[in-house]
């Protein structure tokens, strides 16, 4: 990387296109946070999200929050009323592989409707920190890292609720919390070889796989459910 002034920052954009893409894990070689997307359940006080650093030096993180109406293309941003979403603390500082938590904690309306929040995770070399203090100059030739993730608050009072469609290969969710779904082409298929999807309250799913005679399980709050028969 050439030397210029200021800080370099490269910045890691969650795209959440569609469905297929919704959540998933980071695989970054700086910073690690699991996967993309974590959740407050219905009756939960607080949620955390771990963050390991995976670089050969300390780092400091910090954390900014956006509410969006659903992740997606073309998001609707909004700054979250003062105290809808706090974290704590406000800044961490992780040595070499060493992990911590941030805590999420919810106070808006307490309702049927599901929340979206961007949080951005930014992460800062402490030398960089150290060298600004001493020389008052932020160059620096390590860049500071931002990864987005999708905090998901789910409804007070839920309605959890599906369709599906085998003839059709259709599957629709008709509730008001998300659900994770996992489909594999034939009953002897493996894990690699299913595919997943997530699907927000009123998405459709339509794909030839829901056709075929193989394992369709969706998973809410950490259960199995199977919605189909084909390999009973």
């Amino acid at each position: 990387m050439c030397k210029q002034p200021g800080v370099t920052l490269i910045r890691y954009l969650c795209l959440i296109v569609a469905l297929t893409v919704f959540y998933g894990p980071h695989t970054a070689h700086a910073v690690y946070i699991g996967n993309l997307t974590f959740s407050l359940p219905q009756d939960g006080a607080f949620t955390a999200k771990r963050l390991l650093n995976n670089n050969d030096s300390a780092r400091i993180y910090t954390v900014s929050v956006i509410g969006i109406d659903r992740p997606g293309e073309k998001e609707i941003r909004t700054r979250p009323a003062d105290g809808e979403v706090l974290y704590s603390p406000k800044t961490l500082t992780l040595q070499k592989g060493e992990g911590d938590y941030f805590k999420f904690f919810y106070n808006g309306p307490l309702d049927d409707k599901e929340r979206y929040y961007r949080i951005s995770f930014r992460e800062i070399p402490a030398k960089a920190i150290n060298a600004k203090r001493d020389s008052g100059s932020s160059i620096t030739l390590e860049p500071i890292v931002v990864i987005d993730a999708i905090f998901v608050v789910r409804p007070k009072k839920i309605h959890f609720e599906w369709a599906f469609d085998k003839g059709n290969g259709v599957l629709k969710n008709v509730g008001n919390t998300f659900f994770k779904f996992i489909v594999k082409p034939n009953c002897q298929a493996t894990k690699d070889e299913g595919r997943t999807f997530y699907l927000r309250p009123g998405d459709v799913l339509r794909d030839a796989y829901l056709k075929k005679n193989g394992s369709k399980f969706i998973i809410y709050n950490d259960k199995f459910i199977n919605i189909s028969e084909d390999c009973l």
